[in-house]
């Protein structure tokens, strides 16, 4: 059976399912990169330029792990997932930049999304021009497809419920109907930045795990509709041109304005410009009306002084929680 291998970083927290669905309604064998370790980090800021953000590292840590065990590597070229937005430029180039960093490589599959070029259509037109790489089949690509999207849509749907990555990841491999996460007591706070901050282990378990031992529920942008994002940027002087920046100041104005949650964290990469200029427009946007803790990583990541800043954070929630 033909294996490709899809590292466990970057767009993976957002489309995975939708990639496994894909690929295994075709008969391919996925091979996803073990979990992110301090060795995954090492790695891949050796293949890479020290400049670069630690997500991308991580990701290039998980692709150098999987090339000596699939057939093809799965590295697609996210250009543009909205008609007035691009992605990341290091996810525009991302199969450039792993072509010429990585040696030995098996074929990349490469494509290109580009809504922004070409229209809506641009993703099936992806997926159904993969799909002849494995079968000459088109209907049975389109299924494929089809199946992919299904997956997908019940993933994103558990997300906005309240469930964790793993737990949408798992409960999206069937239709049933699960009972809606409900609102347990706990104060809530949101959690803000991109799919592959909020949902990798590495970064976010120390984060999350803090803060649900404090008794609060952490909630991500995922717990959003597009529509609640779209209404949170309307009002800004300017058009916000990425569409994961647009995600978190979206997310944020939402979250300050609706009352649901009582402190936001904005988690961030160094070295990313568009991170620092998301986190001054939201402070800019939002002002005083909630209060907002940053934390920033990079591969010399130190939990224990993100750990001293949470817990002066939530002592700060919980004293304005007390005053009503």
């Amino acid at each position: 059976m033909t294996r490709v291998g899809i590292p466990r970083g970057l767009l993976f927290y957002r489309y995975f399912p939708l990639w496994k669905t894909f690929f295994e309604a075709l008969d391919v064998e996925v091979i996803v990169s073990p979990p992110t370790t301090e060795a995954t980090v090492r790695q891949g800021s050796k293949l890479l330029p020290g400049d670069l953000c630690l997500p991308v590292k991580i990701y290039f840590g998980h692709a150098e792990s999987l090339k000596k065990e699939a057939d093809f590597l799965f590295v697609p070229r996210y250009i543009s997932i909205e008609s007035d937005s691009y992605m990341c430029p290091k996810l525009i180039g991302l199969p450039d930049m792993v072509l010429s960093s990585i040696d030995l490589l098996p074929p990349l599959i490469d494509f290109s999304i580009h809504c922004r070029a070409q229209g809506i259509e641009s993703e099936r037109g992806f997926y159904l021009q993969t799909g002849k790489i494995f079968s000459r089949d088109s209907e049975k690509i389109k299924k494929a497809y089809s199946l992919g999207m299904e997956r997908q849509g019940r993933f994103r749907g558990l997300l906005r419920e309240g469930f964790s990555f793993e737990e949408a990841l798992d409960f999206s491999h069937s239709s049933d109907i699960r009972e809606r996460r409900g609102d347990d007591g706990r104060v809530r706070l949101g959690i803000i930045g991109r799919p592959y901050y909020t949902h990798e282990p590495f970064l976010r378990r120390p984060i999350f795990d803090q803060i649900e031992r404090s008794g609060y529920q952490p909630l991500t942008t995922e717990v959003l509709s597009d529509q609640e994002i779209d209404r949170g940027v309307e009002g800004l002087r300017k058009r916000i041109y990425w569409s994961l920046g647009k995600e978190m100041v979206g997310s944020a104005v939402r979250f300050a304005q609706g009352g649901s949650v009582k402190g936001i964290i904005n988690l961030a990469s160094f070295g990313c410009g568009q991170d620092s200029f998301n986190f001054e427009m939201i402070q800019h946007t939002i002002k005083e009306r909630i209060p907002i803790l940053s934390l920033t990583f990079d591969e010399h990541l130190s939990m224990g002084s993100f750990s001293t800043k949470i817990e002066a954070f939530l002592e700060m929630i919980a004293r304005e929680v007390k005053r009503g």
